[in-house]
């Protein structure tokens, strides 16, 4: 009963406001829609993911991809927690602009590799320097999380995937870590042993080698559950 107050409410509530200027550029679709964060200095776009998000249009017809749009720095103009806050904020909007759009059926999976990892599950958590996570009354449209190499990568959780056995350079703890645990059932983080970023190790070859690595079992996870 209350998941049928919910979707009336908000088919209310969106029924009742104009649609905003990205509202309206929206397309919206019967299948899934993926928002992809790519990895740290990467060129704008969905960076390796894509081989994620290829795989899922081929199993659920009518589905779409999107990338966030940040700067996916780590020093330049705009250092590492700036460069995640922003992406935070950008996936928050097409979460919502998505759902206020295309209504409560909308089905939504976050993707993210290295840093994009980050902001995904940061969406989701929270973290030092973050903006607010992603608002209660969205998440029921979030079907499944995946990320690839993420810093915040916490080693023995139900959650995780691949054979790493040491924490990110920036593991979870605490409150946060609890509240990503409780979205246990849609997440996995997948990892390798070495890998620098998500599991303190020495090789940037078993970071790059992850999504890759993982594509396939990760789109049938999404896929399974979405």
């Amino acid at each position: 009963m209350r998941s049928v107050l919910f979707a009336l409410g908000l088919a209310a509530v969106t029924a009742a406001r104009p649609l905003t200027e990205a509202q309206a550029a929206v397309t919206c679709v019967s299948g899934l829609y993926m928002i992809a964060a790519r990895g740290s200095n990467e060129d704008p776009g969905e960076g390796p993911l894509v081989e994620v998000t290829d795989i899922v249009k081929a199993l659920v017809p009518d589905s779409a991809s999107v990338a966030v749009d940040y700067p996916a720095a780590i020093f330049d103009d705009d250092f590492y927690p700036s460069s995640v806050a922003d992406g935070i904020t950008d996936a928050i909007n097409k979460v919502t602009d998505y759902v206020d759009a295309c209504g409560p059926s909308s089905r939504i999976v976050l993707l993210g590799f290295s840093q994009g990892g980050n902001v995904m599950t940061d969406l989701l958590a929270g973290g030092v320097l973050k903006p607010d996570p992603l608002g209660a009354d969205y998440l029921p449209n979030i079907r499944s999380v995946v990320s690839f190499g993420d810093p915040t990568f916490t080693a023995g959780q139900s959650f995780d995937v691949g054979n790493a056995t040491r924490d990110g350079i920036f593991s979870r703890g605490g409150d946060s870590l609890e509240t990503l645990s409780s979205f246990s059932d849609i997440l996995r983080m997948y990892c390798m042993v070495h890998d620098t970023v998500c599991a303190t190790g020495i090789s940037l070859d078993a970071h790059s080698a992850e999504v890759p690595t993982f594509a396939m079992e990760a789109a049938e996870f999404i896929v399974s559950i979405s």
